[in-house]
């Protein structure tokens, strides 16, 4: 389906429409799309309506080339004027990475638009002013790489250690859907709704009274120590670290992210 919001022409997908089911809205890391969950859908039909979205500037969601449009707060509230025409009973969200640090800005200013949230391999934001200006001159730096060439740098990308562990397999589809997005559109996503410029919400994570999972591959380092630290700034929160998988959880084990997403919905579906 199609839902125009703040002159974006977003592209979801409701997968199935159960009524005695919760919906699961999924939004995906930068340079994906709904189809890097494709692989769950079928699994996650058992115990939940998935939505699938692309987000701004990526898949087949049309966006125009505004850098404005990519700012946290417009995003944020186009995803709110989306959700809010649905009028969801029961609804749940997960992000990965780019997706999950969106949806964690969205949970934020929005709790009421949730039942309960999934975090995997993403982080709350950057609080130190030097490591926010290395991290913004670090995407700046990738932003032009990709208005260099696009290829070489998703070659790049591929090969960085936070996706070494994931299955040459899913590397591939990787690489081809990585490939189909638009290189103008990456570029101000970078600049927009980078990590460097994002706000962070870390100190408000306690005031966020949602229930909470955060999901972290054993292989990655980084994320375990960065959602280890998110964990103790939690109200209601739980940490899952999946043994052998790296960054990309969904892809490096899907099976045991499907069955941490199904404990959770399960067990927040029907508490209040």
């Amino acid at each position: 389906m199609k839902l125009y919001s703040d002159g974006i022409r977003y592209h979801l997908t409701l997968h199935q429409s159960k009524k005695n089911l919760p919906v699961l809205l999924m939004m995906h890391g930068f340079m994906g799309s709904e189809e890097a969950f494709s692989h769950l859908i079928e699994p996650l039909c058992r115990f939940c309506n998935p939505l699938t979205i692309d987000l701004a500037g990526h898949g087949q969601s049309q966006t125009p080339p505004d850098p404005e449009l990519f700012k946290t707060r417009r995003q944020v509230e186009q995803l709110r004027s989306v959700l809010s025409r649905f009028q969801f009973d029961h609804l749940f969200a997960y992000g990965y990475s780019m997706g999950g640090r969106l949806l964690l800005q969205l949970a934020f200013r929005h709790p009421e638009l949730f039942r309960g949230v999934i975090i995997e391999s993403a982080q709350c934001g950057i609080e130190d002013e030097n490591k926010r200006k290395q991290r913004t001159e670090a995407d700046e730096q990738r932003a032009a790489e990709i208005e260099s060439g696009f290829e070489g740098f998703i070659s790049r990308w591929l090969e960085l250690p936070l996706f070494e562990h994931t299955p040459d397999d899913e590397k591939k589809s990787y690489r081809e859907l990585m490939l189909k997005q638009d290189p103008g559109l990456m570029v101000l996503s970078l600049r927009g709704f980078g990590a460097g410029v994002m706000p962070a919400v870390c100190e408000g994570l306690h005031q966020l009274h949602l229930p909470l999972y955060l999901v972290a591959g054993q292989l990655d380092d980084k994320y375990v120590s960065v959602m280890t630290r998110m964990s103790g700034l939690c109200n209601d929160c739980d940490l899952q670290i999946v043994e052998g998988a790296g960054h990309r959880v969904h892809a490096d084990s899907p099976g045991q992210l499907t069955e941490i997403l199904k404990t959770f919905i399960e067990t927040h579906h029907h508490h209040v």
